[in-house]
């Protein structure tokens, strides 16, 4: 190959270039929040919820969710805690303590049948208590304003999250059928009536009481509840009634 005169031929044999030089790579900042963490924890689901799970979710390294959270357990209590912040508690104001506590029922038992993950993941075995002192010590401080002992109240607040929990279970039930067009009630009148009457003689006198909706058969029992604690507490259970219902 002819250059011209003014070009020098240098020779590259044995030549390379300088190696670039690495620059040293940083995992991505910690941009979240722990509150952006708890809400994701919680969309998610307590329930299923893993490390893996919500590093992807947040698309973020797992690694990451360690610098805020030293475990999952740790981080399933704080959302547990975090989720209860935002429930909505019944509002004092002075109301008598059958109808405070009809709320807390109430209250709960739709917070329960929205987030079914609730029920089955905020146990005491996954993060502790945390979460039950905190719905509780505003019931026995209201309860203790209406001159009603802590003993008592805890008494009554224990058969609170068991209706609570129970009208949650029927109205979820009564939710899925829903989602078909029906109800639990012609549903369950249309399988007995496939069967033999004979082979459920009982059974066919209680029909109306079985397919009761979920806010009757919840009603029941907290007439009955309540009834039993106005006579612990030596209160006249008639005008209570009255009141509640």
């Amino acid at each position: 190959m002819e250059y011209p005169n003014n070009v020098r031929k240098v020779n590259l044999k044995g030549f390379s270039l300088p190696k670039p030089v690495k620059t040293p790579a940083y995992g991505r900042p910690r941009l979240l929040t722990h509150e952006e963490i708890l809400d994701a924890a919680i969309e998610v689901g307590l329930e299923t919820l893993t490390m893996k799970k919500l590093s992807t979710y947040l698309n973020v390294g797992t690694a990451t969710l360690y610098q805020y959270f030293d475990s999952r357990k740790a981080l399933m209590r704080a959302a547990a805690v975090h989720a209860l912040t935002a429930v909505p508690l019944p509002e004092d104001i002075g109301q008598h303590w059958s109808v405070l506590a009809k709320d807390y029922v109430l209250g709960l038992q739709k917070i329960l049948a929205d987030n079914p993950t609730y029920m089955s993941a905020m146990s005491p075995s996954n993060f502790g208590f945390e979460v039950h002192f905190k719905l509780i010590e505003p019931f026995l401080s209201a309860m203790k304003s209406r001159n009603i002992a802590p003993m008592h109240a805890m008494r009554l607040f224990n058969q609170i999250g068991l209706i609570a929990y129970g009208g949650a279970v029927e109205s979820i039930r009564q939710q899925e059928f829903e989602f078909q067009d029906e109800t639990m009630d012609v549903v369950a009148r249309r399988q007995f009536a496939r069967l033999d009457p004979g082979d459920f003689p009982l059974m066919s006198e209680v029909m109306d009481q079985f397919t009761e909706t979920p806010e009757q058969k919840t009603d029941s029992l907290i007439k009955a509840a309540f009834s039993a604690f106005a006579r612990e507490i030596g209160e006249d259970e008639i005008p209570l009634l009255q009141e509640v219902f």
